[in-house]
């Protein structure tokens, strides 16, 4: 073989450095690099020296990212997941406790109820007393009369007695007295008493009955109809 026809040493001046080239534009696989910089030192020419620098250059920047820690990757999955929303209870269900500061609870208190009324010629009056409404001691509910009333009791004692005691009664109970009548032909006497406001009007009626005497109670609507 001819001198012409033997492939150039790369090396040597005028050798093909296609190899090399080639090499360094494709995928880089760092793992040979010290072994390619070995051979390529060996080489003496320019553009093998050059060719070494930049493949080990290259070499040392491919550094691959850090992959999160684990207490980021916490983190973030703490702000991914939302924060549970207390859903209302269903109708018809009690309402649940309320949670107050300092791990005390309050549990709901009873329900209020509405007492209903009944139109009168007196006026629109509750159909129950509120449940602190004067008793006269040891008097028992009594059979209601045929007109509508908000309460009906008997008390074992003349209609005086009992007339004077419930004036004294209501009033210390926040109902003024407006008016406490003479006895009526059948002996009955009728006391007028006022709340707070203008339309809370009270009309309580005495009427003997032997030795005892019944009592109704006309309450009107205008004190309010709550009762808890």
């Amino acid at each position: 073989m001819a001198s012409a026809d033997r492939p150039l040493d790369p090396g040597q001046s005028g050798g093909d450095p296609r190899t090399l080239v080639a090499g360094a534009a494709g995928v880089l696989d760092c793992s040979g690099a010290s072994g390619a910089a070995g051979t390529m030192t060996g080489m003496r020419s320019p553009l093998a020296l050059a060719l070494v620098a930049l493949l080990v250059a290259a070499c040392g920047s491919a550094t691959p990212s850090p992959s999160p820690s684990t207490s980021a990757a916490a983190s973030i999955a703490d702000v991914a997941s939302p924060t549970p929303v207390p859903t209302a209870p269903a109708s018809g269900e009690p309402p649940a406790p309320t949670i107050v500061p300092g791990g005390q609870t309050v549990e709901p208190g009873p329900a209020k109820t509405r007492v209903p009324t009944t139109q009168t010629d007196w006026g629109e009056i509750l159909d129950a007393v509120p449940d602190d409404f004067p008793r006269y001691p040891g008097s028992k509910a009594a059979e209601p009369p045929p007109e509508p009333v908000s309460a009906a009791f008997t008390a074992a004692a003349g209609v005086d007695a009992v007339a004077r005691w419930y004036r004294e009664a209501l009033a210390a109970a926040g109902y003024a007295t407006l008016d406490l009548s003479d006895p009526l032909e059948d002996g009955s006497r009728v006391l007028d008493s006022q709340g707070d406001l203008p339309e809370c009007q009270v009309q309580t009626t005495f009427t003997p009955a032997g030795e005892s005497t019944v009592i109704t109670v006309l309450f009107g609507a205008g004190c309010g109809g709550v009762r808890g």
